[in-house]
């Protein structure tokens, strides 16, 4: 009797101490989806700028898409009848999750044993775009479900749909309708027919395997099954199904005459290229510490301690010094780097990353006043204090 109430109470242990874990796991997971703010300030050109002391640019951070973004009501109408028949046909209804159809999804997974079926709704697969990533984890799918719900409740149906119409990706680095009808049709998403519109979703299951310029044929038999699923919906009458059925579909490159000469994809505003260290190691810190999603899709300003004019010149000298070393002797090529920091009274006005400490330290004092008047130090990249050198307005107060 007692090896069963010692084996019943180890059981029941067992079980609480599993629940406990578990219950904790996903309790954390929730708290790691994006704040709210982000949420309801997205924006697809979002940008972070750092300023120095001040108040001139430092430089800034910008997410690098090939994207035209566009209102929803730039967006045709039978596209986005053509997403929610297609991928969630109670788009309108839920609350960010279809439980049906996520357990018929699970169901069919199991029964194979492998991913055959997501199941995931257009809010979701928002979620997952724009804030979370596309690892197939268990973690991954708990968040966007939390996230799925939170962009229910501060968003509305059109702004979902917004943002997901403009942020999925249409394959060839593509982002965005407005991009995509472009580069596939020559047409602005709001000019899409039937026909086209239900082509342009068809792509979407897997823009690799349905692409037109390469598997027309298999997205063409696709599109059959989006417009059926429109009359099924009662989306479309017969009458425009069978239009839209015959209907040929004529590609941007099959085009003599186009409307679009150039479409924009692969155009940059020129303000790209590599961040130098001092950067580098802002925007590593400032991803650790507000994450990910309000640096690029919200957007901040960061005020720091820097002096644009003193951080210009330690970086030009540093970049010289080491390059000198490096191509006539190879110094410096197997040292561990430090963070060399220019500081007066306190403030830091500079910093840089050398493995020449020695002599980046003495061209920087070769410049006279005020150079060899500021204190140097050395530390780690894991020994800078930020708190004393970055301001951050986050939308309240804040300072690191």
């Amino acid at each position: 009797m007692k090896f069963l109430l010692s084996l019943f109470l180890t059981i029941l242990t067992v079980t609480f101490i599993v629940i406990t874990a578990l219950v904790l796991w996903v309790y954390n997971l929730s708290r790691e989806i994006p704040d709210d703010r982000v949420i309801r300030n997205f924006r697809h050109d979002a940008v972070t700028t750092v300023y120095d002391k001040d108040g001139e640019i430092l430089f800034a951070l910008k997410e690098d898409k090939d994207q035209i973004w566009v209102p929803l009501s730039e967006i045709s109408a039978q596209l986005r009848e053509a997403l929610i028949a297609t991928e969630d046909p109670y788009f309108m209804r839920h609350g960010g999750i279809d439980y049906k159809q996520t357990w018929e999804s699970l169901k069919d997974n199991l029964r194979v044993w492998r991913l055959v079926r997501g199941g995931s709704t257009i809010t979701q697969q928002a979620a997952k775009n724009v804030f979370l990533t596309n690892e197939k984890t268990i973690s991954r799918k708990i968040g966007e479900y939390f996230l799925a719900r939170r962009l229910e409740k501060l968003l509305p149906k059109e702004r979902i749909l917004e943002i997901y119409l403009n942020e999925v990706g249409w394959g060839y680095g593509i982002y965005g309708v407005e991009l995509a009808s472009r580069f596939y049709l020559d047409k602005h998403a709001r000019d899409l027919n039937t026909a086209e519109s239900a082509f342009m979703i068809a792509m979407l299951r897997n823009p690799a395997v349905y692409n037109p310029y390469k598997n027309h044929d298999k997205v063409k038999e696709r599109q059959q099954l989006v417009l059926k699923l429109l009359l099924r919906h009662k989306l479309i009458q017969d009458e425009e199904y069978n239009e839209a059925l015959s209907y040929g579909i004529e590609l941007r490159r099959d085009k003599k005459k186009k409307l679009f000469s150039r479409i924009g994809l692969g155009e940059t505003d020129g303000a790209g290229g590599e961040l130098p260290c001092y950067a580098r190691l802002i925007r590593e810190y400032l991803v650790k510490t507000l994450g990910y999603n309000m640096l690029y899709d919200a957007g901040i300003e960061i005020r720091s301690t820097l002096d644009k004019d003193i951080q210009d010149k330690t970086e030009n000298i540093i970049r010289k010094v080491e390059r000198h070393y490096q191509d006539n002797s190879g110094q410096g090529a197997g040292h561990r780097w430090k963070v060399l920091a220019l500081s007066s009274k306190g403030r830091i006005r500079a910093i840089g990353c050398t493995t020449m400490r020695t002599e980046s330290v003495e061209r920087i004092k070769a410049l006279g006043e005020p150079f060899n008047n500021y204190e140097y130090s050395l530390v780690s990249d894991r020994e800078v204090s930020w708190n004393n050198i970055l301001m951050i307005d986050a939308g309240r107060e804040n300072t690191l």
